[in-house]
């Protein structure tokens, strides 16, 4: 009887990770199963991942139609090695007042190949994520008095089921993990919304009022008087969301999403010195973009 040594592959699961290399110990007994194709041996794929749980975003859809956003669910999960992930098979239902997505196939690990490695690194190694996108339409939401959001799988059974509240200005998601309730917001924002940031700003320094004035000599609007309790992103320091009626800022972003020099102004910084700390002016460049698919 002979062994065969399988691929090399590396799991990385949430914070920890596991060194797989399966070879045969010399205390080994017989096992009839032992000399099995791989192909019998794995199956269909490689269930290297707990499918009981996805974490949700919600992202824009660049170039889509009015209302249109993704729901993208992410595995934690990781995998890294000689495997390529299949495609999901994604259908969508809408019920009573229930959307209903359901994984006909799931994503899958597949081996590259079945044939015996004997060097750590003799193919091409990749690392995966397991993840799926479902765009849905705010309108179509709206049309169908949606309340809920559920995924499941046909073959390991319910994901989620989570509250939705729908409007024509936001979605807001409520889900449901393991560690607790997360409370998502999804903004529709004007065609003509624009945001401001300083990234160069010194650390610690708050330059929204220089934004602001910045965009008040533009023509600008600050969004929150478009959209009606909009406030911004906890992560957005030193940066700021405005509509732009006159077109003087989106004028000159030539490519959607990406960040382009709009203008500066000056800021101040404290310096310190033999004689003690002064006040000294910089130049402070103002960025400017469209929304990209996570703002």
């Amino acid at each position: 009887m002979s062994f065969k040594r399988l691929p090399l592959f590396t799991l990385f699961l949430g914070f920890g990770c596991i060194s797989c290399l399966a070879s045969a110990p010399s205390w080994a007994q017989y096992d009839p199963n032992a000399d099995k194709p791989l192909e019998e041996e794995k199956g269909p794929g490689l269930n290297l991942v707990d499918r009981g749980l996805y974490t949700l975003q919600l992202l824009r859809v660049p170039g889509g139609k009015p209302g249109d956003f993704t729901i993208r669910a992410t595995n934690p999960g990781t995998v890294s090695g000689c495997v390529t992930l299949t495609d999901p098979d994604i259908k969508v239902k809408f019920l009573m007042n229930k959307v209903d997505v359901t994984l006909e196939a799931d994503q899958t690990f597949e081996l590259k190949d079945d044939e015996p490695r004997y060097g750590a690194y003799s193919c091409d190694t990749e690392t995966h994520t397991s993840y799926f996108d479902v765009t849905l339409n705010r309108d179509e939401l709206i049309d169908h008095n949606s309340k809920f959001i559920g995924l499941k799988s046909k073959e390991f059974g319910m994901y989620s089921s989570d509250k939705i509240d729908v409007s024509k200005e936001k979605i807001e998601l409520l889900t449901q993990y393991p560690w607790g309730s997360e409370l998502i917001t999804f903004w529709f924002y004007p065609a003509n919304t624009v945001i401001l940031h300083a990234p160069a700003a010194k650390s610690g320094q708050d330059v929204g009022p220089l934004i602001d004035e910045f965009a008040e000599s533009k023509g600008l609007v600050p969004l929150s008087k478009t959209l009606k309790g909009h406030e911004l992103p906890y992560w957005a320091t030193n940066m700021k969301y405005y509509t732009d009626p006159r077109g003087a800022i989106l004028n000159q972003i030539s490519t959607p999403g990406e960040n382009a020099k709009v203008g500066s102004v000056t800021a101040h910084r404290t310096v310190y010195g033999s004689d003690g700390s002064g006040d000294q002016p910089y130049a402070l460049d103002i960025l400017g973009r469209t929304p990209g698919t996570t703002d």
